[in-house]
């Protein structure tokens, strides 16, 4: 059995915190040892948790050099075989590799090339600033042309190389996600570095499929724009809530769009929308409502998604990512999505899968079968071949 640890920042909190709390039982059970290298840890929420794990608190942001000391030291300290790397690979942690510390594992819970959005949305923000400098205008107009040349993805394919060459494995969502990658990079797909991982979705036993429900549409996650874009869902239901006065739509999350989400609400008079704040239970919604509504520009998986089916809950996104369409596949019979962006497309399904009861009920029982797909029994038989691989060779 091994010693294995994951680098988070906040814990609990988003999608990425999901995984690692599903995880950690089973492999805890299987006699795995494991620890939490975090930076903030929410004693609040935690409280509801009873996970078997030691958390070992990082003085700075996960992606910061400064923890480099404190983490090579915690490593050493307690033994550790394998460190998971979700989303961020800082340099100290090609320095535990190269000095032969421990194992090291990138985790993406992403799709590839996400970043390209990111940078995007960071430059047409820049784009939006009333005064800049000569220097800084210069600056901004060849970011811009090198994100129109494609030379953004470039570099970001750079770091995924170094990821890939430098690191003991790489960790990717699903088989299609590391053929892109590999692709890109110039390595074979199945070159042994790269893992298939899927998210661990837990089965819970005693739910039972009910048909009665609120009139509910409920968003869960993080209130942040670049990637989420509940700014859309909202625009959304500006279009069709007069027709559905007996409909709400609950948005379940914190972060930091929350404010401009709800001035959205007031300037625009949208009536029958509430914000709830971040519960680490969403399942009490997901129990009672009828329909969960991802608007997401892009994501990795869409854990929210299967999340919300196994409770019974009706789910549509926009088409963006092959994981998101994966799930919800096929459309209209496990779940709804429409073209990336396509506000109306939104609006005119939302408004069919909200009219048509029957249709609901359908894709409420398809989706509560689908979720049997992502057992997490299959993603921690991935994660516990990965572990051997590499353990062994220690």
């Amino acid at each position: 059995m091994a010693n294995i640890s994951f680098l988070l920042n906040q814990f609990p909190s988003g999608g990425v915190e999901r995984v690692t709390m599903n995880l950690i039982p089973r492999l805890s059970a299987n006699g795995h040892r494991v620890f939490i290298f975090v930076h903030e840890l929410n004693q609040q929420h935690l409280s509801h948790i009873n996970l078997n794990v030691e958390y070992i608190f990082i003085p700075y942001e996960p992606w910061r050099n400064e923890n480099g000391e404190v983490v090579e030291n915690a490593v050493r300290k307690h033994c550790i075989d394998l460190f998971f790397v979700p989303i961020i690979s800082p340099d100290y942690v090609f320095s535990l590799k190269e000095r032969g510390v421990c194992k090291v594992c990138y985790v993406s819970h992403g799709s590839p090339f996400y970043e390209v959005k990111e940078i995007a949305y960071e430059i047409h923000q820049r784009w939006q600033l009333p005064k800049r400098s000569l220097r800084r205008l210069m600056w901004l107009i060849y970011d811009t042309l090198r994100l129109k040349i494609g030379l953004c993805k470039k570099d970001i394919a750079a770091r995924y190389k170094k990821r890939h060459d430098e690191l003991d494995a790489y960790g990717v969502l699903y088989e299609k996600y590391a053929e892109i990658i590999a692709h890109k990079i110039g390595v074979s797909d199945a070159d042994s570095k790269f893992f298939a991982l899927p998210n661990p979705i837990p089965q819970v036993s005693d739910i039972k499929l009910s048909t009665s429900r609120k009139k509910q549409i409920i968003f869960v996650g993080r209130l942040t724009y670049v990637d989420k874009r509940v700014d859309r869902l909202l625009k959304v239901w500006q279009k069709i809530y007069k027709r559905f006065p007996e409909w709400e739509l609950l948005i379940i999350g914190s972060g930091p769009e929350e404010t401009a989400l709800k001035q959205y609400v007031a300037e625009n008079k949208l009536s029958r929308v509430e914000f709830i704040k971040f519960t680490p239970t969403p399942e009490l919604y997901y129990k009672e409502s009828e329909i969960l509504c991802l608007t997401s520009d892009f994501e990795g998986f869409g854990m929210v998604l299967l999340e919300a089916q196994q409770y019974g809950c009706a789910t549509m996104a926009f088409d963006c990512s092959y994981g998101v369409r994966d799930i919800l596949s096929p459309n209209w019979d496990n779940g709804v999505f429409v073209p990336n962006g396509n506000i109306n497309a939104y609006a005119k399904a939302l408004s069919k899968l909200m009219e048509d009861e029957e249709l609901r009920r359908k894709i409420q029982k398809n989706g509560f079968d689908n979720v049997k797909r992502f057992s997490i029994e299959n993603s921690v038989e991935s994660y516990e071949t990965l572990i051997q691989k590499l353990c062994s060779k220690k």
